[in-house]
């Protein structure tokens, strides 16, 4: 590993925040315009950055340039997908290589359950069964259980972030949830007493959990995977219940690709939506930790917007990770990219510095809580 670690990564490490170093210079009277370099904004930008990849083994060269993105500050998590897990050696290896890279690497993978249990049986994990049946057969407890000895079995592998639970309704006709038994039930008490016992088992272990889909993707008519899923005639109140009453327990939630005319800023999705992320979710609901995009290459999103657009709009929103899986087309200059197009945004006062240096505190304080080597204050 390159030893040799960019300014802005040792400020990283040392806990010297963008933002703060930004403060002290408008204390002593330097204009903001005047602040705003590219360091500065790569420096944050790079940490709000969760990034997939092709590479199913760490010899592969998207692998090794993903650890000099991490080791560098460029790129703050990877996510593995189910076309990087092929054998366990590898997967461990991959993980290995990221935190090697940089401790302070969040590895996030789907572990719900069930359909969506990327660490399988196959690969020497224990079958998790999906979120129905365990809300159907075990008592809170005996789940609770069962998901710290998920956690533990995942935070040994190298991952410290689950994209799970689901806090969706149970509709047995929704063809993404409902179908596949990844909602606890179609009770509010029961989606949240299993939610529960999903996060603090694995909180318990060491892993974040995220709450998703805000705000309710399980009586939706579609699959936000293949495109555009409205849910104006579907959804209803009750489905917010679980958000609400989780909110003070998760240190994520993630927003759907859905369209809500109560939630969405015009035709926007959730996604892009303030309406829904800042008006709903933090100052009705008082979730206060950090909001995770769904993958911003699934169809529902690049369908219709560029990628540039996706990321800016992100971020207006109030989402402080962005997550890219960065594999059907993937570009080794993502992150790059990235920096480019919110420093476009910023100066064309499309995005304002406050809200990238909301978003980058939020993530420091998440890494504080559940990185693998927590950084060395003062």
């Amino acid at each position: 590993m390159n030893n040799t670690l960019s300014r802005r990564t040792l400020l990283y490490r040392a806990g010297v925040s963008a933002g703060a170093v930004a403060s002290t210079a408008l204390a002593r009277g330097a204009s903001a315009a005047h602040l705003i370099t590219r360091e500065e904004v790569a420096t944050m930008v790079g940490q709000l950055l969760i990034v997939g990849l092709p590479a199913k083994t760490p010899d592969d060269a998207s692998a090794r340039l993903l650890a000099q993105q991490l080791t560098e500050g460029k790129v703050g998590g990877s996510i593995l997908l189910r076309h990087n897990i092929k054998d366990r050696d590898s997967v461990l290896a991959l993980t290995d290589l990221f935190m090697r890279a940089n401790p302070q690497v969040l590895n996030a993978v789907d572990q719900e359950g069930g359909l969506v249990q990327r660490l399988s049986k196959e690969l020497g994990f224990t079958r998790l069964p999906r979120a129905r049946w365990v809300a159907t057969n075990l008592s809170r407890l005996q789940a609770r259980e069962l998901y710290f000895e998920a956690g533990e079995e995942m935070r040994r592998a190298g991952f410290n972030l689950n994209l799970a639970p689901s806090v969706d309704w149970h509709d047995p006709e929704n063809p993404v949830i409902g179908k596949h038994g990844r909602s606890f039930g179609s009770h509010q008490e029961i989606i949240e007493r299993y939610a529960t016992s999903f996060i603090e088992g694995m909180q318990r272990a060491g892993l974040a959990a995220t709450l998703k889909h805000f705000p309710g993707h399980g009586t939706s008519q579609g699959d936000s995977h293949n495109g555009f899923v409205d849910i104006t005639s579907t959804w209803t109140e009750k489905e917010l219940v679980p958000f609400q009453r989780l909110a003070a327990r998760a240190h994520l939630v993630m927003g759907g690709h859905l369209f809500h005319p109560r939630f969405s800023d015009g035709e926007l999705p959730i996604t892009f939506s303030t309406r829904a992320l800042q008006s709903e979710l933090r100052d009705q609901l008082g979730f206060s930790g950090a909001i995770i995009t769904d993958d911003l290459d699934m169809g529902a999103i690049r369908k219709t917007y560029s990628l540039e657009d996706a990321v800016v709009r992100s971020l207006q929103a109030g989402n402080d990770l962005i997550l890219m899986s960065n594999s059907l087309a993937y570009d080794p200059d993502l992150p790059d990219k990235t920096v480019d197009w919110v420093l476009r945004a910023i100066k064309e006062h499309r995005l304002g510095m406050a809200r990238l240096r909301d978003a980058y505190q939020r993530v420091v304080r998440l890494k504080q809580r559940f990185a693998f080597v927590l950084p060395t204050f003062g």
